[in-house]
């Protein structure tokens, strides 16, 4: 986690503390991620797909790439927010915002361990006390982190992709096929992505990472592809973007991955 974390630098930058009764519309600008941290709901965060996430308790909802969405508070109430930039090194293409979730969205009362942290930052937001701002920055990490932590700790980060990137060569590859997976990937390209031998780097993708080199980059397409069919981008596009050849034959790959055939799919999880 600390070699991840030194690596793949990020830091927060507080732009609003206090009650909002208000909407406001978040834009992706393709260099800084969203945190909201809501103290008193209710808040309605709407997506482009028509989802919706709703914080009646106080929640944690992070966008680590920045993906656009509608902060909105119910007509007759007022809420009580603390929102942040979220700026990554190199950007939304920081290998460790790829794999972090579109959102996040966790009730503070099902966080363990942050109890402390999130004490001493909402009692900073409350004061008035000079050099407030530098130090709500410097929490918002530390929550960050521990956030991170947790993603880690449950499953959703696997130790394998955070030895990878912590992997000065590897973390090279993993970069290259999270931010251009529509390129024709091969062994041969990706091993000199890595600055290493095919063989070598086969041998040791699979002993860090846990499986194949192109059993990585599938998985990667096939769950960009779910994220961009839940975004409403028709099969055609999707199918380009995610690198196959056609939608027939993302078709076959999804299906065989997921279960279902895209459309079939979309409609199981709506």
């Amino acid at each position: 986690m600390s070699s991840v974390l030194g690596r793949h630098a990020f830091h927060a930058r507080i732009f609003f503390n206090g009650r909002f009764c208000d909407a406001n519309q978040f834009r992706e600008n393709g260099s800084s991620g969203h945190l909201h941290l809501v103290r008193v709901g209710p808040v309605e965060f709407v997506h482009d797909d028509g989802s919706v996430v709703r914080a009646d308790q106080p929640a944690l909802v992070f966008y680590p790439r920045g993906r656009a969405h509608l902060l909105r508070v119910p007509e007759g109430h007022t809420a009580l927010l603390l929102c942040a930039n979220i700026v990554f090194e190199h950007g939304v293409s920081n290998p460790l915002a790829g794999v972090l979730p579109d959102c996040l969205h966790l009730p503070l009362s099902e966080i363990a361990g942050l109890g402390a942290t999130l004490e001493l930052l909402f009692s900073e937001a409350g004061s008035a006390a000079p050099g407030r701002e530098l130090i709500l920055d410097r929490l918002c990490d530390v929550l960050l982190t521990q956030v991170i932590r947790r993603e880690f700790e449950t499953g959703t980060l696997s130790p394998g992709l955070l030895a990878g990137l912590a992997d000065r060569q590897l973390a090279l590859a993993l970069a290259a096929i999270h931010e251009r997976p529509h390129e024709p990937w091969t062994l041969h390209s990706l091993a000199g992505v890595a600055c290493m031998s095919r063989a070598a780097f086969t041998e040791h993708f699979r002993e860090v990472i846990g499986i194949p080199p192109g059993e990585y980059l599938s998985r990667w397409r096939i769950a960009l592809g779910a994220r961009l069919l839940r975004q409403g981008m028709p099969v055609k596009l999707v199918s380009s973007q995610a690198g196959y050849t056609s939608p027939s034959t993302f078709t076959r790959a999804f299906t065989a991955h997921m279960g279902a055939a895209p459309r079939d799919w979309l409609k199981r999880a709506a």
